[in-house]
């Protein structure tokens, strides 16, 4: 099988997962991929991360500085997995774009519509492919619900819950997060949400919210459990509290282009907690719009509750494609402690079968900026104090709250 090589441009936290997940499709015999090189401004960061590979894949990398040294240092390198901080999305990919590449890019695509669409026509000039790295939709779970809903299992949607509201005021995973002109916390979480909403109901045309700061002042936990050496190096180092800019929770409702309405309800602090996906249809209900790790079941009218298991062996003409069949033999994800990383090897194999034209990029730079634009629908409303139009944010005529945001990017 042919490999691509490429090279990981960014090794903190999420670089490194990634490590990982190269690693779990090199174990398959569908890996058609090639760690050539990594780089990051941080040289210590790029040595670890090559330490890492080396121990994961048997074969060190060669580490660089910037990617135009790792550029002109692999002149047969094909693609790069972006995996830096989202403030810089925009810059690198562009960046890695114009030197001829083709890009992985980790989500939140950027964190501005401004931004995304600054990549998306950049890959068009240039002819390259450009995938958003969203993993939820990529697990067994996301894939049968999306073909339940499309076979009408459920009759015709009209009604959704999203509703994942976690109390507290820690600091969520790094400080950068609660930080507006660095995306925020909800952009880097909920961004999944949106593209899950968009995946099983189709596109959003309205939204009306409201989002707001509960936690001004967030605090450093007291122990970390991650077992990355990346993770624990920065958690040992990071300030006891941070100031936030960013809003932290947020309730909305969603008109679907298709007449159905969304309830959502995300927070990241305060006091309090809720927990539910559903999807309500004329002739039953799926709980579960589908998640990493996730489990999901259906009820029809009149009938009684079916699992995942048994909609597996009951569903025809659903099944996964060959990877994620090996990966997920069982199509359960929700006990394997393995499952990010094995979605970002399906992830990484799709970029690859793509470039050598036997497969495509699911997730594209279309894609990526109307998940980004749908969480920023959220922003913009409650800035404006009015229900917005989708086609208003995605063409950059309402930004009013991304305007600081932009201006600090020097878009």
């Amino acid at each position: 099988m042919e490999r691509i090589r490429f090279g990981l441009v960014g090794c903190g936290g999420m670089g490194t997962r990634h490590l990982y997940g190269l690693q779990q499709l090199a174990q398959t015999p569908f890996c058609n991929v090639e760690l050539a090189a990594v780089c990051d401004i941080r040289p210590q960061h790029a040595e670890l991360a090559a330490a890492e590979a080396e121990r994961l894949l048997g074969r060190r990398p060669t580490v660089y500085p910037d990617l135009e040294a790792m550029r002109r240092g692999e002149p047969d390198l094909a693609a790069v997995d972006v995996v830096t901080d989202p403030s810089t999305h925009h810059t690198v990919v562009c960046q890695a774009l114009d030197q001829g590449l083709h890009v992985v890019v980790e989500k939140p695509m950027a964190i501005t519509v401004r931004a995304c669409r600054q990549m998306l026509e950049t890959a068009g000039r240039r002819g390259l492919l450009l995938s958003v790295a969203e993993n939820f939709r990529r697990d067994p779970s996301a894939r049968l619900v999306h073909h339940l809903v499309e076979q009408g299992a459920i009759g015709v949607p009209y009604m959704g819950l999203f509703h994942s509201v976690s109390p507290g005021n820690t600091i969520f995973i790094t400080p950068w997060r609660h930080r507006k002109e660095r995306g925020g916390a909800l952009l880097d979480m909920a961004v999944h949400f949106t593209h899950m909403i968009r995946y099983q109901l189709g596109q959003i045309a309205e939204v009306y919210s409201d989002a707001r700061l509960v936690e001004p002042v967030r605090y450093k936990a007291t122990e970390t459990k991650s077992p990355y050496t990346f993770y624990r190096t920065q958690f040992g180092e990071m300030e006891t509290q941070v100031r936030a800019t960013a809003e932290d929770t947020s309730l909305a409702v969603f008109r679907m282009e298709s007449g159905a309405v969304v309830s959502w309800m995300v927070g990241l602090g305060g006091h309090g907690s809720c927990h539910r996906e559903l999807i309500m249809g004329d002739r039953g209900c799926i709980e579960g719009f589908g998640t990493r790790g996730g489990r999901i079941s259906l009820k029809r009218v009149g009938q009684d509750e079916l699992s995942q298991e048994v909609l597996l062996a009951r569903t025809p003409g659903f099944a996964l494609d060959p990877l994620t069949a090996h990966l997920f033999p069982t199509g359960v994800t929700a006990t394997d402690p393995a499952v990010d990383l094995k979605l970002i090897a399906i992830e990484l194999h799709e970029l690859a079968a793509a470039i050598s034209a036997e497969g495509m990029v699911e997730v594209d730079a279309e894609w990526g900026l109307k998940d980004v634009a749908a969480l920023y629908a959220v922003f913009e409303s409650s800035k404006v104090g009015r229900p917005v139009k989708m086609d208003e944010v995605e063409s950059g005529q309402v930004f009013k709250y991304q305007a600081e945001i932009d201006a600090a990017l020097g878009l």
